[in-house]
């Protein structure tokens, strides 16, 4: 049985495609169903720019919900941490994950700051009196790569 279409009711079938697409998006239909909030992103403090003793924070949140904290509190350590993170509305709440068998670091917050994010809650123990650097949201790569090799 053969069936042919004239190209009326092609055209019909297209568009009842096209608007289910609208309507009901493939991203439903996949298995992961936590879309993150307008925090997602990148965030990187002006200090960044590889020196020892200058203290830095950069923060990966992505959409998925994982979150990467790289800090230098300006005393030659940087370490980088592995967690999840959460929006709480007002705040970003960001958990780690333990590694190599000892306990997690403590959770970190985050408010919103001048275009950006400001750590409100660290780790003191690891930065002492100092604040963690205030960070600025959107840079791209290629921004990030002349940051941080020319001085």
């Amino acid at each position: 049985m053969i069936i042919s279409m004239n190209s009326a009711s092609c055209f019909l079938l297209r568009l009842s495609v096209c608007a289910g697409l609208l309507l009901f998006p493939v991203t439903g239909l996949s298995d992961n169903t936590t879309v993150h909030s307008k925090f997602a992103g990148v965030y990187l403090s002006r200090g960044s720019d590889g020196a020892r003793d200058t203290p830095s924070m950069n923060l990966s949140l992505g959409r998925d919900g994982t979150a990467t904290v790289t800090e230098n509190p300006g005393n030659g350590g940087t370490t980088t941490l592995f967690g999840h993170w959460t929006d709480t509305g007002s705040q970003v709440m960001v958990t780690f994950d333990s590694a190599d068998g000892r306990s997690p670091e403590p959770p970190m917050a985050f408010q919103p700051a001048h275009d950006g994010l400001q750590a409100v809650t660290w780790n003191h123990a690891k930065w002492g009196k100092d604040n963690p650097p205030p960070m600025k949201k959107g840079y791209k790569v290629k921004e990030t790569y002349w940051l941080t090799t020319n001085p």
